[in-house]
């Protein structure tokens, strides 16, 4: 009777000493990830392929702009079509005077906040640097309203990296690249429910942002799942970005073979 009682208080402060392991084992987890998080923050959020696609993305304006300083776009809209037509310039420029490319983002319908439907549009305003050696700047606004209701609550929310990075040479103390931070990433919220209110297709707002935040600020930095997130669309909407430039590029790169064909094609019969 004895030994089945020292065998049953053996197992029960066998069992008494694993549940009290449970929650110390949780807080060395919890604070492991937290040391990940903050090493994470302290380095920045860089990552190859961002890096990678704003070299892609300038790669493919600075081919551009080689091919429009021979002329090919003006030549091929006067004397590719059957009748001359009106060149358009690639570039817009803002109120400064900075050229910049417009390219158009995905639009349709958002059903994020169901019930609620949304119609959204975004565009994205690409800066080069004035010799074109990498980026200046990259926006990405996207605006939305609602479908129906009452009441129309708009809203706009813009990304902005003020300092866009192309992958480089340098190095860091592990001897592998070194990649930008990103936590410069500025990010702006406008939202108006008047029906008048129009932000209007433009890099440079004439209203102030209603919030803004900046993606990795030291003293108050966003939730590391939202940085995450962030980052992740960032990337995607690159993406989409070095496509279009890429089109564009062998669009221009047709214009020029087809000129040099119709110089060429003479009938010698």
């Amino acid at each position: 009777m004895m030994l089945r009682f020292s065998i049953l208080l053996c197992y029960l402060l066998g069992m008494t000493a694993l549940f009290a392991e449970k929650p110390a084992s949780a807080t060395l987890k919890e604070r492991e990830s937290q040391k990940q998080i903050d090493l994470q923050r302290k380095n920045g959020f860089g990552d190859n392929e961002i890096d990678t696609l704003h070299a892609n993305i300038i790669g493919n304006l600075r081919k551009i702009k080689k091919l429009q300083d021979l002329g090919v776009d003006k030549t091929a809209a006067q004397y590719l079509a059957q009748t001359p037509q009106e060149h358009k310039e690639l570039y817009k420029k803002d109120k400064d005077g900075k050229p910049y490319l417009e390219i158009k983002l995905p639009q349709g319908q958002s059903y994020i906040d169901y019930p609620s439907v949304f119609l959204y549009d975004g565009i994205a305003y690409i800066y080069p640097k004035e010799d074109y050696s990498d980026l200046d700047k990259i926006i990405l606004s996207f605006r939305r309203v609602n479908a129906d209701g009452t009441i129309h609550v708009k809203e706009m929310r813009r990304l902005i990296n003020p300092t866009p990075k192309s992958e480089g040479t340098e190095k860091d103390e592990k001897g592998e690249a070194k990649l930008d931070t990103n936590s410069d990433i500025r990010l702006e919220y406008f939202r108006s429910l008047t029906s008048d209110t129009i932000w209007p297709n433009d890099p440079v707002q004439p209203a102030e942002a209603d919030i803004a935040m900046v993606l990795n600020d030291e003293k108050d930095p966003l939730p590391y799942d939202k940085q995450k997130h962030i980052m992740m669309s960032y990337k995607k909407m690159l993406r989409k970005i070095a496509k279009q430039t890429a089109f564009k590029l062998r669009s221009v790169e047709l214009d020029q073979k087809q000129m040099i064909t119709k110089i060429l094609d003479y009938n010698t019969n």
